[in-house]
């Protein structure tokens, strides 16, 4: 018998809201194709990027863009700005598209916690609700805005994250260290889930995948996604000019925007990164997959504390399931999940990253070894398997599948 109520039951209509852009955000995209190759009528309700249509269809899923944007690197009260207009937008846009034809399930990502409430309409219709829990919103706030409001802050994102968990029928989280951080805070056990993040298979296969052309003797190291101070990769350009001292024919490519982005390219331009560090900015994930296919390394140099002890990168991930040697930060669960398979660095040390790197450079005999038993723990979290727990939550929730 199923935990939460079932109303509509044997429904199959979902809408999906993210405060992010579509199909850009890697767990949303696997969620909803999942769940559109199961027999759901998925409707995503996103934001919408300067020229890109108001309404798509992707693969099968309705798309519905909004008129609210991302303003990385902004100060606290436009953050705030936007998460508010964006969730009175997305709940004006799903009540209308409920009152043509009630949704039987609306999945709500985070952050923010409080976009729950713009799904309330819909509920009053019959929908159940599943909050996608991707961050623990306490730590991502100390993460983004350290210090700003102290205590009293943390204590009220803490009762909103628990009173949307509370108004969920299901709270979906990414790891097991974010599930114990929400029963600790209150939220029941048996109301959450994990889905866990997983390389998309149909993206990065390295049996498919055409590699990027490169340099002949060059030694090519990759870096992908968001780029922000908690990441690492002003970090990653400090190791990176004290390596290529040594090896002239190295090589640095990152991909990805975010908050960092200018003072990543101010450093790129002096030497002696100069011509050697190249920033594409953001690009589709297939074009990821064929850098990974090209790279001889891959580095995640994510900074240690708060949100961070808590999780593990996707793109940790990616990179060992295209079998990419790849060097990471030994945060907490990091260290935890992988203590072989990667190059564990101490978090925040250049040296000792720029170290491992060389090593990784000068023996091609570890680059091998790494590969190859990367991609064998990477499988411990294939999709297929993360893909079954979402599907089985949703039968649970009363959801035809077929």
């Amino acid at each position: 018998m199923s935990r939460w109520p079932r109303r509509n039951a044997g429904g199959n209509r979902v809408c999906m809201m993210v405060h992010h852009y579509f199909p850009r955000d890697p767990r949303v995209r696997r969620e909803a194709l999942a769940l559109a190759r199961a027999g759901q009528r998925v409707t995503v309700l996103c934001l919408r990027r300067p020229g890109e249509p108001k309404r798509e269809t992707w693969q099968g899923i309705s798309i519905v863009r909004l008129p609210v944007q991302r303003h990385r690197g902004s100060p606290l009260p436009m953050y705030l700005a936007e998460y508010l207009a964006f969730a009175g937008s997305a709940s004006l846009a799903g009540a209308w598209l409920a009152a043509q034809q009630p949704f039987d399930v609306v999945h709500v990502h985070t952050p923010p916690d409080f976009l729950l409430a713009a799904a309330l309409p819909m509920r009053a219709r019959g929908a159940r609700l599943v909050l996608d829990n991707h961050d623990t919103t306490p730590e991502l706030y100390q993460s983004r805005f350290s210090g700003f409001g102290g205590p009293t802050a943390r204590r009220v994102l803490e009762a909103v994250e628990r009173g949307a968990c509370r108004m969920a029928d299901c709270v979906v989280t990414a790891t097991d260290a974010f599930r114990r951080c929400l029963i600790e805070r209150g939220v029941p056990e048996e109301k959450i889930r994990v889905v866990h993040n997983s390389p998309d298979p149909e993206v990065f296969d390295r049996r498919r995948v055409r590699p990027l052309l490169r340099q002949e003797k060059e030694f090519r190291i990759v870096h992908h996604g968001t780029l922000m101070h908690r990441y690492g990769e002003d970090l990653l350009l400090e190791a990176f000019g004290l390596l290529v001292e040594r090896v002239p024919m190295a090589r640095l490519h990152v991909y990805g925007e975010g908050d960092l982005l200018p003072r990543l390219r101010g450093m790129a331009a002096l030497e002696p990164l100069r011509g050697k560090v190249f920033l594409h900015g953001e690009v589709k994930q297939e074009e990821i997959a064929s850098a990974l296919a090209a790279a001889d390394v891959s580095v995640v140099p994510n900074r240690a504390g708060g949100i961070m002890d808590l999780a593990f990168p996707t793109k940790l991930l990616e990179s060992m399931q295209m079998g990419v040697p790849t060097v990471v930060s030994a945060t907490r669960l990091v260290a935890q999940t992988f203590p072989e398979g990667v190059a564990l660095v101490p978090p925040g040390d250049v040296a000792a990253l720029a170290h491992t790197l060389y090593e990784l450079a000068t023996r091609p005999d570890l680059r091998r070894r790494l590969s190859e038993e990367g991609f064998r723990q990477v499988q411990r979290f294939n999709w297929e398997s993360e893909r079954n727990k979402l599907l089985e939550m949703y039968r649970e929730l009363g959801c035809r599948l077929e």
